[in-house]
């Protein structure tokens, strides 16, 4: 077997130097250290790669994560110990994002490299005689199939109101599409999305409907309202996405800590090493990441465990006849808050129609609702009225006896 080499990538000297020690006692014989991303690519490139990389993916995290996708594409480690967390809650989407390219990932949390932690970490860690080399790619872009929207007509942003169960103020808005035809009438998505989605045009779609949503609130001196946008998997899947909605931010000046996307809990994920990086690279940014319809799919304990969310938002199945007396039904509705906060989740629940549900989610302390009961989707420039009735509204919600005071 060939001598064990490592390369530790630290920017405080007496962390590598510690991480150093370690190494050599486990038996590792060729050990590099750098500080730099740049020169640890040189480093690794020159020699071929190494079994075993160490590094901190607190500093500069979005540059790391180039670094290390950087890594895993080109084959240049077989496992990597990675110390801290680019943000808070991705630790295991980056895992994965590094397995599913053929890497062995070990964590150190906030643990400093020490021979004791490392023997722990690689107890089981068999390096492959022989470096691996650069993978092959094997990506293939599909043509767009052909297709018409509506003959005439045009986009439009629809907003729907989101607020906090405790005290039914309204902190933000989701944004949908709708297609507005000459002669007034509304199309729903399922009436021109997959003609949107067969030409590629969905990110065109999505950009438009947040610089819409964006001015409507910006026209009435709304600065802390929060947008959220759904997201179909294929875009996630692309490799400029992340970029593309940083420049769309930046030219919106919107604070990306303001916008949450929300991707389907029933729908595959199209090209997972890509999906994770994007995923990965928006929480980085600022933006959040809620899973939508919790509960409806198939697939919903999984996707948990691979992508960062920050909210989980519950199918409106789970909340209809809460209170028709069907104690299984409440279990499990009580059951998926209970996760949502043991995973340190805003959870928002969907379908809110009538007072007595709202009641049902104060007393199960539910953070954040969406329905009917607080507001149907309505046009952008309809924004403006809706707010300067929000008091009114306020008040009748009030009457609700389990409405809690603001804190």
């Amino acid at each position: 077997m060939s001598p064990l080499s490592a390369l530790v990538l630290q920017a405080s000297g007496l962390h590598r130097s510690t991480a150093i020690t370690a190494l050599h006692h486990l038996g590792y014989s060729m050990l590099s250290e750098v500080s730099s991303n740049a020169f640890a690519l040189d480093r690794l490139r020159n020699q071929g790669g190494v079994h075993l990389l160490i590094c901190d993916a607190r500093l500069d995290p979005v540059a790391r994560l180039e670094f290390l996708q950087t890594v895993a594409r080109e084959r240049l480690a077989q496992g990597v110990v990675v110390s801290g967390e680019m943000a808070p809650g991705t630790w295991s989407a980056l895992s994965h994002l590094l397995q599913i390219q053929g890497m062995r990932v070990f964590w150190l949390g906030n643990d400093a490299a020490t021979l004791e932690r490392l023997r722990a970490l690689l107890s089981d860690f068999q390096p492959a005689s022989l470096l691996p080399g650069p993978a092959q790619g094997n990506d293939a872009d599909e043509a767009a199939e052909g297709a018409s929207l509506p003959a005439a007509g045009k986009l439009r942003a629809f907003l729907q109101p989101k607020v906090q169960v405790s005290t039914a103020q309204i902190y933000g808005f989701e944004v949908l599409a709708r297609w507005q035809q000459e002669d007034g009438s509304v199309l729903l998505p399922q009436d021109f999305l997959p003609a949107l989605r067969r030409s590629g045009k969905l990110d065109g779609m999505l950009f438009e409907l947040m610089a819409q949503a964006v001015e409507a609130l910006q026209a009435q001196g709304s600065s802390e309202l929060k947008l959220s946008f759904n997201l179909e998997a294929e875009q996630i899947a692309q490799t400029d996405f992340a970029a593309s909605v940083e420049r769309t931010l930046r030219a919106l000046e919107i604070e990306p800590q303001r916008i949450t996307f929300e991707l389907t809990e029933s729908s595959p994920l199209h090209a997972p090493t890509l999906s994770l990086e994007n995923v990965l690279r928006l929480r980085l940014l600022g933006c959040g990441l809620a899973i939508d319809d919790f509960g409806c799919g198939h697939s919903t304990l999984q996707r948990l465990m691979q992508l960062p969310f920050t909210e989980m938002k519950l199918d409106r199945h789970l909340l209809a006849n809460v209170n028709a007396g069907d104690p299984r039904r409440l279990v499990v509705l009580r059951n998926a808050l209970m996760l949502g906060r043991e995973l340190g989740l805003k959870v928002i629940a969907e379908g809110v129609e009538n007072a007595a549900q709202l009641r049902q989610l104060q007393q199960l302390e539910c953070d954040c609702a969406q329905g009917y009961l607080f507001g149907k989707p309505m046009d952008a420039s309809q924004i403006g009225t809706y707010l300067r009735g929000a008091p009114l509204r306020l008040q009748k919600l009030e009457a609700v006896p389990a409405i809690r005071p603001a804190q």
